[in-house]
């Protein structure tokens, strides 16, 4: 697989472009989450098991259930789950 900037997969997109922080783009998502009502955490998803507090596809929880909302890491990667599925509700 070809690399791109700082080692990462081509596929995956540089999403802190030039003048953009990695606190600024988590604030701009802090007011989208906001404006637009949207759920992303694992209590919102179908994979969800809450009498566990565990993913029944395995994936870790402890970053998607902080207390803080953010979309990126403090290194600018995406900070969300791709198996996340609505629950509709």
């Amino acid at each position: 697989m070809s690399r791109g900037l700082g080692n990462r997969p081509v596929f995956q997109p540089q999403l802190v472009h030039q003048g953009e922080t990695v606190a600024g783009l988590n604030a701009q998502f802090l007011a989208d989450v906001a404006e637009y009502s949207l759920e992303f955490r694992c209590r919102d998803c179908v994979y969800f098991a809450p009498s566990r507090d565990a993913c029944t596809l395995g994936w870790t929880v402890e970053a998607l259930n902080a207390d803080a909302i953010e979309i990126l890491d403090a290194k600018g990667e995406p900070a969300f789950c791709k198996a996340f599925e609505p629950t509709g509700s």
